[in-house]
C-alpha cells in the first residue's frame, strides 16, 4: 500500500514564525482546538438555513488552512463561502461541510503529528 499524500504543507508557517518552535505549537494548537467548534457551528448553521452565517465561518477557517498549506481544503472553503454568498446550490453545502469534515480529520492527524515533533 502506497503511502497517502499529505494533506498539509507546513512551509508557509515555517515561514510565518521563522521556523520558530513555539510560535508554530501556538497556531497548531488554536487550530486543532478551535477548527472542530467551527465545523459543528458552520453544520447546524447550514442546517437552519443561516447561509450568512454559514459564509462567515467558512471565511473564519479558510485562511488558517492555507497557514498549513491544505490547499484542497482551503479551496473548498472558498467554495462554501461563495455558495453561501451568492445563496446559489445552497442544497450542495451540507455535503460539502461533511467532506470538509473527513477532510479535516486527516489534517488533524497530521498536525498532531507535527505538533508531537515539536513538543517532544
Amino acid at each position: 500500500m502506497s503511502e497517502q499524500k499529505k494533506l498539509t504543507d507546513l512551509a508557509f508557517l515555517r515561514n510565518l514564525t521563522g521556523g520558530q518552535p513555539d510560535k508554530m505549537i501556538k497556531y497548531l494548537r488554536m487550530f486543532l482546538s478551535g477548527t472542530p467548534q467551527s465545523i459543528t457551528q458552520m453544520e447546524l448553521h447550514a442546517l437552519s438555513k443561516d447561509w450568512s452565517a454559514v459564509k462567515q465561518t467558512a471565511h473564519s477557517i479558510k485562511p488558517q488552512l492555507g497557514y498549513f498549506g491544505a490547499k484542497g481544503s482551503e479551496d473548498l472553503m472558498k467554495q462554501i463561502e461563495q455558495y453561501a454568498d451568492s445563496q446559489t446550490d445552497n442544497d450542495k453545502i451540507p455535503e460539502m461541510i461533511n467532506n470538509f469534515r473527513q477532510q479535516y480529520e486527516t489534517i488533524s492527524a497530521e498536525l498532531e503529528q507535527e505538533l508531537n515533533i515539536l513538543t517532544a
